[in-house]
């Protein structure tokens, strides 16, 4: 048995202070932005996974909690990555009650999935995977209202809707992505409008145009921006028309 102490240890070994400050930087820190107060100790993904690779199948889950609810952010990483392996095992054996039991301690450590890359590097696997193998389950649809949930409990209900999409589920992306559209948070705009670019890839193209029909005008332009960025071009300069109140010279259908 692998300790979460014994994997914290390994990590700080590996620590690398002028990384750890670009990452404070880069993960938007400072004093009122949405990574404030979080501290790193400067590992790449690439780092995290290797400490991953040796460890997740020796480590009882009862550990990797343990390290998703650390101060520091790689170790929380590491914790969450660990988790997503042994969910992943757990759908190869069809271990039905193992999956929800990781999904369940997952969604309850919410407050510790507190950045982009936490929700996004954990939440497609896990909690996307469970809801497709659960059509019934309704969490991830009330998380993604705004009263009451987290900036990333949205983030995580909107990004879990990639692997929804490759399972014929689109329309959940699209439900979900309108709730987004009063939000002032630009990381939830820029999560909705990624997973509506991959309904766009996976060949929902009418369904996205009704989508864009219909709620345009009041979208955000980073969504639109990124919804859009697989489109013609001549289809994508004319819907960023429409949002701006000009009307179009035609939309593009192909």
């Amino acid at each position: 048995m692998i300790e979460a102490n014994d994997i914290e240890v390994t990590l700080l070994s590996m620590a690398d202070e002028r990384q750890a400050k670009h990452l404070l930087r880069f993960f938007k820190t400072g004093p009122g932005q949405y990574g404030e107060g979080d501290r790193f100790i400067g590992l790449r993904n690439p780092q995290v996974r290797l400490v991953v690779k040796e460890a997740w199948k020796d480590t009882p889950l009862t550990e990797a909690v343990k390290l998703v609810k650390s101060p520091l952010h790689e170790v929380r990483l590491c914790g969450l990555l660990i988790m997503v392996e042994q969910y992943l095992t757990s759908m190869k054996k069809k271990d039905s009650a193992a999956m929800s039991s990781i999904f369940d301690i997952y969604t309850s450590l919410h407050p510790y999935i507190n950045n982009w890359d936490l929700v996004d590097l954990s939440a497609i696997k896990i909690v996307g995977n469970h809801e497709v193998i659960n059509p019934d389950l309704t969490l991830m649809d009330e998380w993604i209202n705004q009263e009451g949930h987290t900036l990333w409990q949205q983030r995580i209900a909107m990004v879990s809707t990639w692997m929804l999409i490759r399972h014929g589920r689109a329309d959940v992306c699209f439900q979900r992505a309108e709730k987004l559209l009063t939000s002032h948070h630009d990381l939830l705009h820029k999560a909705a409008g990624w997973m509506l670019r991959e309904a766009w890839k996976k060949g929902y193209k009418e369904e996205f145009r009704d989508f864009l029909s219909d709620n345009v005008s009041s979208m955000p332009s980073v969504m639109l921006s990124y919804a859009c960025e697989q489109m013609h071009v001549g289809e994508r300069h004319e819907w960023q028309k429409l949002r701006k109140g000009k009307m179009p010279d035609c939309i593009i259908s192909q």
